[in-house]
């Protein structure tokens, strides 16, 4: 299959990764500084943003996007340059960490969910007749992946083990996950790991078939975090608690819309769309359907324990850190018992 065929799907969710010039600013009210990284978790800021859940907190969030959270976004942070941040609790958080900087995660935004968060994807051509492609089977094949380290590492070891192999039973190649169908089409991998609406494109259009599903391996897994800056935390406390509620209430409509599938998904998913700058709804949609955002945003503090130790036994992180030392969630907890917990 051409690449041009592909092409149109798989551009949706992946524009805008770069860090923007210019700030996106809500008028009136004490300003909070967010860091967003334009993807699909961020879809609970926008929805608070969008139907005015913060501005009834008295605040105007102003937002800049960055391309990872680690680097300049962690800077920020400590300086108090940002209010708040987000991303994945990777080993480059735990190595900011570990070197002062001085942020804490604060409420989980979206994790690893039963409707297809990510998936592992066999292109056709290895599968046999009448013979299914066992895990085990990815001995000596190559698996593309979207980066080197990270949860898409710890991700891939659930796999190997599940088929009673190790790292160095197979190749690992590092691609933008809007390269990888085309590469699975062209044979240049044998195995992908797939989000959405990538994992659909490939099982529709015959490119490969999926032979593990992340939910199997890593139920519940937080992909994406809400992080504040100990600046904010300890200048203004009740600033942070009022964003912490204005953000809740946006994280839980867009719950309500993806689980419900109610008359509201549609609104949602031009809402998402408008900010994220994304034409094409169909593939957005996918891909917030497949998202779990955690309405009470929860937060697994034994996940981040486990999940440094398994950084730090492969050395992607040099020091570990006290994780009760990067959590707190006194403005979560405060902001659940105002809300209620959801049900």
């Amino acid at each position: 299959m051409r690449q041009e065929s592909i092409q149109p799907f798989v551009t949706s969710v992946f524009l805008g990764l770069c860090m923007l010039a210019t700030p996106v600013v809500q008028a009136q009210g004490e300003k909070v500084k967010v860091g967003l990284l334009m993807i699909n978790a961020d879809a609970g800021v926008f929805v608070a943003l969008e139907k005015g859940f913060f501005r009834d907190q008295g605040l105007s969030v102003e937002i800049t996007y960055f391309s990872s959270s680690g680097g300049p976004q962690m800077a920020a942070l400590t300086t108090g340059d940002l209010d708040a941040g987000s991303g994945s609790i990777s080993p480059g958080i735990y190595n900011s960490a570990a070197g002062g900087v001085n942020m804490r995660v604060v409420a989980s935004k979206s994790r690893v969910g039963p409707r297809g968060s990510g998936r592992y994807v066999v292109r056709r051509g290895l599968l046999e007749p009448g013979k299914p492609f066992a895990i085990k089977d990815v001995r000596g094949k190559v698996i593309a992946l979207n980066s080197a380290g990270g949860s898409s590492r710890l991700y891939m070891d659930g796999l190997l083990k599940k088929g009673g192999l190790k790292e160095t039973d197979v190749v690992v190649r590092v691609m933008p996950f809007n390269d990888m169908v085309g590469a699975l089409a062209q044979s240049a991998v044998d195995v992908a790991f797939l989000v959405q609406p990538f994992i659909s494109v490939a099982e529709e259009q015959g490119i490969g078939v999926g032979i593990a599903d992340l939910w199997d391996l890593f139920p519940g897994h937080m992909t994406n975090n809400l992080f504040y800056s100990d600046i904010f935390i300890r200048n203004r406390p009740k600033t942070a608690e009022r964003f912490m509620h204005g953000f809740l209430k946006g994280q839980r409509d867009f719950h309500d819309a993806v689980t419900k599938k109610n008359d509201s998904l549609d609104e949602i998913v031009e809402l998402v769309g408008r900010n994220l700058r994304v034409k094409d709804k169909k593939s957005l949609k996918l891909g917030l359907i497949a998202q779990d955002s955690p309405p009470n945003g929860d937060v697994n503090v034994k996940e981040i324990q486990d999940d440094q130790d398994w950084y730090f036994q492969r050395g992607l992180i040099g020091t570990k850190v006290d994780v009760n030392r990067m959590v707190d969630l006194r403005f979560l907890q405060s902001s659940v018992g105002v809300l209620g917990p959801y049900r």
